[in-house]
């Protein structure tokens, strides 16, 4: 994908102005300052009722017109940082006990083409992601569900580099590397939770995210403020290796060959029985064509599966819109081929209560469980997988929060025995 081909002779002043402008900002100071979650970027906030969107940390400071970052985002340059640095210990069972660390670096540009050259409706993002440490998973749980989401072997990749354009509020169309779950499967009230199963059922196997963002063309239709319709096609498979330096997040795809087409539609709402009660339904469709091995040591071409997302907020101590604090839920719902996915039906839910102390509405609290059906396997001797976690959120500053997260796994993989495990999560953003 060239994304830059079609407005090279629109761009020429402005990219000179960002060229040094960019140079300045390399002299002031080591790294940015001015970050935005790719999530709250790329999810369908088009859609009414997604209040929740990416990470929900406060916003940042106020702007000051004589700084350089805001003088760079005036301009349609936005520069960011955002990291997560993770500490595991395995109290019991598993397949040891044991402590493990890991990391995630992203270093973020977005450029805003309509005020860079006054192209309307046009953006283009890049996200340069680097994962130092151990898999927790692979370490010490051995869990098919993969109870951290930031669970991958140590990789630097360009983890999104993509090209989006925009007719309105109506039509959206976006091509090149993307993290398909910001697009896809949006469980926004399950973001603050480290679980995988809280953010996209685990029977969507061949799911290009993280680790393992995949080439892509989308498209998205949002006609109105309660319906959307999108549609993707990814191509999610081992030999992929675009944009990758090195490692292998490749390598958690189990097909070689093919792509995955996935298709999602859905309502969303701003309030359901009182003002401020907002929500979405998401209904979505997948096939992958690629060959997988089975149970029985054989191969199976193609499969699919379909997936049901609820997200809803049940109390707020106002009617507030932007208000953060209050008590939200979801529930999930997939269902794949059994002998083909490992985890073939998936059936997950969570609450979280963000502000559950009112001076400080930013902290967050939340309980999950996840429970999948596990396909037949050699040594797999269990016949499901339960992971159930609770965490707490603290909001230390505007940019940094710390999370301690405990979970207990029922049959980790179906053939360990039973895990408790926490996590000490630390995320900052700038």
């Amino acid at each position: 994908m060239r994304p830059f081909n079609g407005i090279k002779a629109r761009c020429g002043r402005a990219r000179l102005f960002s060229l040094a402008s960019l140079s300045l900002l390399l002299t002031q100071i080591s790294f940015p300052l001015s970050g935005q979650n790719r999530l709250a970027l790329l999810s369908p906030s088009d859609q009414p009722g997604s209040e929740k969107n990416g990470e929900r940390m406060d916003d940042p400071p106020q702007k000051d017109s004589g700084n350089i970052w805001h003088r760079l985002s005036d301009q349609g340059i936005t520069p960011g940082f955002e990291g997560v640095v993770e500490g595991f210990h395995n109290f019991r069972g598993g397949k040891r006990t044991g402590t493990v660390t890991a990391a995630l670096l992203d270093f973020t540009l977005n450029l805003d083409l309509e005020k860079l050259c006054n192209l309307k409706g046009g953006a283009i993002y890049f996200d340069l992601g680097y994962h130092p440490g151990r898999n927790p998973t692979d370490a010490l749980v051995g869990d098919l569900q993969v109870f951290d989401k930031n669970n991958a072997a140590p990789f630097f990749q360009m983890f999104e580099a993509w090209y989006q354009q925009r007719w309105g509020d109506l039509f959206r169309i976006k091509a090149g590397k993307v993290d398909a779950n910001a697009e896809f499967s949006l469980i926004n009230n399950g973001l603050d939770f480290i679980t995988s199963s809280a953010h996209v059922t685990p029977t969507l196997f061949v799911f290009p995210t993280f680790p393992d963002p995949a080439p892509s063309i989308d498209l998205f239709f949002t006609p109105g403020r309660l319906f959307y319709a999108s549609f993707g096609i990814f191509d999610a498979n081992r030999d992929d290796h675009f944009l990758d330096f090195s490692g292998s997040p490749g390598s958690i795809q189990p097909s070689s060959r093919g792509a995955l087409l996935i298709a999602e539609t859905g309502l969303t709402w701003k309030r359901l029985t009182a003002p401020g009660r907002d929500g979405n339904l998401r209904l979505g469709f997948w096939g992958h064509t690629g060959a997988f091995p089975t149970g029985d040591s054989g191969f199976r071409h193609g499969t699919a599966g379909f997936y049901l997302v609820f997200n809803q907020t049940l109390w707020k101590p106002g009617t507030n819109p932007d208000e953060k604090r209050g008590l939200r839920c979801f529930l999930e719902w997939g269902q794949g081929e059994p002998g083909v996915e490992p985890i073939y039906q998936h059936l997950g839910g969570g609450l979280e209560w963000t502000g559950l102390i009112a001076d400080r509405p930013s902290d967050a609290a939340g309980l999950s469980i996840q429970h999948g059906q596990l396909s037949p396997a050699p040594l797999r001797q269990d016949r499901f997988e339960m992971a159930t976690e609770g965490f707490y959120k603290l909001q230390i500053t505007e940019t940094m929060n710390l999370q301690p997260d405990l979970q207990y796994i029922e049959h980790p993989g179906g053939r360990y025995p039973d895990a408790l495990i926490g996590t000490l999560q630390v995320n900052f953003k700038f």
